[in-house]
C-alpha cells in the first residue's frame, strides 16, 4: 500500500539513462556507478520485474482463451444390431454420425472476454507498481551507498581529529603541564573513533550489497557510487499531491477491480440463458443400403437452476470491491500525509543541523582546543566539545537515511 506514495516522492529525482558495460549482466558494472546506471540495471534484471512480465503474458494468453468458441462434438451411434431373428448381426443395423455445436447465448463469450481483458489490465497495473517500487528501492539503496560512503569518509576524518587531539594532549603531558591520565583518555577517544571507522566499512559493504540485490546480483562489482544526495527541501503541499494519487497503480487497480467485479456480475447474469446445441449428420440403413440426414437441437430448461446463487454472490462481491476501494483510498491518502510530514521534518532537522548545530559545535571545539593548548581549558572541556562535534557531524545524514530506509517498506 505504501509503495506508490514512496515511489511518488522518490521517482521525481530519477532520470532515464543508459546502462554501463559489465562483464556479467547480473553482476553489475565495474568502476563508478551513477543513479541512472543503477536504475537502468534494476529495470533490466530485477527478478520481480521479470516475474511481473510473465504474469502479464499469462493474462494476455487468458484473453485469447476467453474469446475462443466451444469445440464441436462428434457422436457416432449404431442401432439395431446383435439382436434376435431378423435383427441378428449387422444386417439391420442403423448407423448415425452426428456433429453437434454448442451455441453460447446471452453474450457469454463477449462477457467472459471482457473479464479476461480486465484481468490483463490488472496484471499491467501490478507490473507498473513493481516498476515504481523497483525504481524507488533502487534509488533508496543507491542513496544508502552514498550515505555510507560519506559516513566512512567522516569516520576517517573524525579519527584524524581524535588523533590530533591526542597528539596535542601528549605534547602537554610530555611538557609536564597535565596529568598522563588525560593522554589515556585521549587515546580512548582515538580507539572509539577507530571502531567507528571499522563499523563504517562494514556498513558500506552491506549498503553496496543491498544495492546490487536490486538488479538480482548477490555480488558487488562496482567500486564507488557517484552522485549527490538530493536537498531535503520541504515537499509540495498536500492539495497538489492528492490529485496525483489518481494516477498511481494502486488507485487505478482499485478502480479496475470494481470494473472487473461488475463484468463478473454481467457474466453470471448471462448464465440465466441456457446454451443451444445444434446437431446434424447422416444415417445409414444397412438393410436397404440407403441413407438419410438427421438434425436436431438441444436446450436445457432453466426450471431449478437459473444461476441465482452465483448472481447474488457476484452482487455482494461487487459491493465488497467498492467498499475496499474506499478503504484503500483513505489508507493511501493517510500514508501520503505521513510521508509529507516526515519529509517536512527531515527538511527542518537538516536545516537545524547544517546551519545551526554543526557550525556552532565546530566553532566551540576550535575555540576550546586552542584554549586547551594555551592552558585556559581542561581536557574535560575538550572531550565534551569533541564528542558534541562528533555527534553533530554524524547526525547530518541521519534524517535522510531514516527516510530512505522507510521508502523500501
Amino acid at each position: 500500500m505504501r509503495r506508490s506514495i514512496q515511489s511518488l516522492m522518490v521517482v521525481t529525482v530519477l532520470t532515464a539513462g543508459a546502462p554501463l558495460e559489465a562483464a556479467d549482466p547480473y553482476a553489475g558494472p565495474l568502476g563508478e556507478l551513477t543513479l541512472e546506471d543503477a536504475v537502468s540495471l534494476a529495470l533490466q534484471h530485477n527478478p520481480l520485474l521479470a516475474a511481473g512480465t510473465q504474469a502479464l503474458s499469462a493474462a494476455d494468453a487468458r484473453v485469447v482463451q476467453a474469446g475462443l468458441l466451444p469445440n464441436p462434438e462428434l457422436e457416432i451411434e449404431v442401432e439395431n444390431f446383435g439382436g434376435s431373428a431378423d435383427l441378428g448381426g449387422f444386417e439391420s443395423a442403423e448407423s448415425t454420425a452426428v456433429i453437434s455445436q454448442p451455441i453460447l447465448l446471452g453474450g457469454k463469450r463477449s462477457r467472459r472476454r471482457a473479464v479476461a481483458r480486465t484481468d490483463y489490465a490488472l496484471a499491467g497495473r501490478d507490473l507498473d507498481a513493481v516498476k515504481l517500487d523497483v525504481r524507488a528501492r533502487t534509488a533508496a539503496a543507491f542513496y544508502g551507498v552514498l550515505i555510507a560512503q560519506d559516513r566512512q569518509a567522516l569516520a576517517n576524518e573524525l579519527l584524524h581529529l581524535a588523533q590530533s587531539v591526542a597528539d596535542t594532549v601528549q605534547i602537554r603531558v610530555d611538557a609536564g603541564k597535565v596529568s598522563p591520565v588525560e593522554s589515556t583518555r585521549a587515546q580512548i577517544e582515538v580507539s572509539t573513533a577507530r571502531i567507528s571507522v571499522i563499523r563504517s566499512v562494514r556498513e558500506l559493504a552491506a549498503a553496496r550489497a543491498r544495492l546490487s540485490a536490486t538488479w538480482g546480483s548477490s555480488t558487488t562489482s562496482f567500486q564507488r557510487a557517484i552522485g549527490t544526495l538530493p536537498d531535503p527541501d520541504p515537499p509540495p503541499p498536500l492539495h497538489r499531491l492528492i490529485p496525483l494519487l489518481d494516477d498511481t497503480p494502486e488507485i487505478l487497480r482499485l478502480n479496475d477491480h470494481i470494473q472487473r467485479q461488475g463484468q463478473v456480475l454481467d457474466l453470471e447474469n448471462s448464465f440465466r440463458f441456457p446454451d443451444l446445441t445444434l446437431a446434424a449428420g447422416p444415417r445409414w440403413f444397412e438393410a436397404t443400403g440407403q441413407s438419410a440426414w438427421v438434425a436436431g437441437f438441444g436446450l436445457s430448461i432453466p426450471v431449478f437452476d437459473r444461476n441465482q446463487g452465483e448472481r447474488r454472490a457476484a452482487e455482494f462481491e461487487l459491493e465488497k470491491s467498492r467498499r475496499e476501494a474506499q478503504a484503500g483510498r483513505v489508507a493511501i491518502e493517510t500514508e501520503l500525509v505521513a510521508v509529507v510530514e516526515r519529509l517536512t521534518a527531515v527538511a527542518e532537522v537538516s536545516d537545524a543541523l547544517n546551519y545551526d548545530l554543526v557550525p556552532a559545535t565546530s566553532s566551540a571545539f576550535a575555540a576550546i582546543e586552542t584554549g586547551y593548548r594555551e592552558g585556559k581549558f581542561g581536557f574535560l572541556d575538550v572531550l565534551v566539545a569533541q564528542r558534541a562535534l562528533f555527534d553533530a557531524r554524524s547526525s547530518t545524514r541521519a534524517p535522510f537515511s531514516s527516510t530512505a530506509s522507510r521508502s523500501t517498506r
